[in-house]
């Protein structure tokens, strides 16, 4: 007696997966453009939930390094370069660590990481507890954006954390926390290349999430100007928790 067709379920299977994808850069990408971050947090756990981490942490590299570059290109007369310099020096620092634990690590470890350091995240961004800046501090938040951005895609805490210590306008966070986005993401991505990674399965899925990155980032800039920074950042705060839980319960699912 033959076996059962699975040729609908495995289509049923991709468009799913494709959808969640392409929903997940949606949100993410106006995220990103509104209040200057949030790309990978909140992307890479809701990929997860459809696609393996892994996949999800490249896809999250390749679309954010479009939207973060084109956001520090269009800033970049108002970036704080010597900051940008110290912050990418030690992000390069961390990466190879997150790297490694990125190729060793279980895929349900690495998603109960994922939910962990985005409820981390966002715990660390309501506190607003006021810090001290330093050059230490600087390489400290570089070196764990580092790590975080090549195993988890999630670097942006450390460094809004760093950056909130300094209290840059939003004029020159946004152009300064792309700059380092786009640095790491750079460095990031080639040792995924490298270190054989990437795949043409989620070079197609990252391809075909373009143009909705496109219409996100488009309706960010829209927002951007009409949505209070103090609502814009509560909202992302509200998302990052439903994305820090939905990863948890994936991974211990």
């Amino acid at each position: 007696m033959p076996g059962p067709d699975l040729t609908v379920s495995v289509d049923l299977m991709t468009v799913g997966e494709t959808l969640a994808v392409l929903g997940a850069v949606l949100v993410a990408s106006t995220t990103q453009v509104t209040v200057g971050f949030g790309f990978a947090l909140l992307a890479v756990p809701v990929m997860s939930l459809a696609v393996p981490t892994h996949d999800a942490v490249i896809i999250s590299t390749i679309l954010g390094l479009l939207t973060s570059s084109f956001q520090a290109h269009h800033g970049r007369r108002d970036t704080d370069r010597t900051l940008v310099r110290r912050l990418i020096l030690s992000s390069c620092v961390g990466i190879p660590m997150g790297l490694l634990l990125f190729q060793r690590v279980d895929e349900r470890v690495l998603r109960g990481v994922l939910g962990a350091s985005v409820l981390g995240a966002v715990v660390f961004l309501t506190s607003r507890r006021p810090v001290r800046s330093s050059v230490g501090l600087d390489w400290v938040c570089g070196v764990l954006s580092g790590a975080l951005a090549s195993s988890l895609s999630t670097n942006g805490p450390p460094l809004v954390f760093v950056l909130q210590a300094r209290e840059l306008p939003m004029s020159v966070f946004r152009p300064t926390i792309n700059t380092v986005f786009t640095a790491s993401g750079v460095i990031s991505l080639i040792a995924f290349i490298v270190g054989g990674d990437v795949d043409g399965d989620t070079v197609i899925q990252a391809l075909l999430a373009v143009p909705v990155l496109i219409i996100g980032s488009r309706v960010g800039f829209l927002l951007r100007g009409r949505v209070p920074e103090s609502g814009a950042r509560r909202l992302v705060l509200i998302l990052l928790a439903l994305a820090g839980v939905s990863a948890l319960v994936a991974a211990f699912a």
